[in-house]
């Protein structure tokens, strides 16, 4: 479940961010498909907002399971970012930064689950020697 968390998180923040930076393809889509009402900042803030905050979900709910925090870390600085240099005051460089910082955080947690496995496996062989 919690990866499902975190991949519905990562995604939608990433299409909604594309959104609000005016990623023509995108916005043609949703147009499209007649959600170009998706393109009002009043609707993508809120819904960013949603987003950020199901995959710090996703994040916290491994983090319980790997034990290591920085991933969760680099997710809030990356979403704290993200929002404030794209709603409260727009600088483009920062926003890429901060999205960076999600992926970032999204690709350390996976790298930390997996060790965490890798290790208890590797434990549970040593048990059964």
């Amino acid at each position: 479940m919690n990866l499902h968390l975190k991949k519905v998180g990562l995604t939608g923040s990433l299409l909604t961010l594309l959104c609000c930076l005016g990623f023509g393809p995108l916005i043609a889509l949703l147009s499209a498909v007649g959600a170009g009402f998706l393109v009002n900042d009043a609707v993508l803030a809120p819904l960013l907002v949603a987003f950020l905050v199901i995959g710090g979900l996703g994040l916290a709910a491994t983090y319980r399971r790997h034990g290591r925090s920085a991933p969760l870390v680099v997710h809030a600085a990356g979403a704290i970012v993200v929002f404030m240099f794209t709603f409260v005051g727009f600088v483009a460089p920062l926003v890429w930064m901060g999205i960076a910082g999600l992926v970032a955080a999204s690709v350390w947690d996976l790298i930390a689950g997996r060790q965490t496995r890798r290790a208890a496996r590797k434990e549970q062989r040593r048990k059964h020697l």
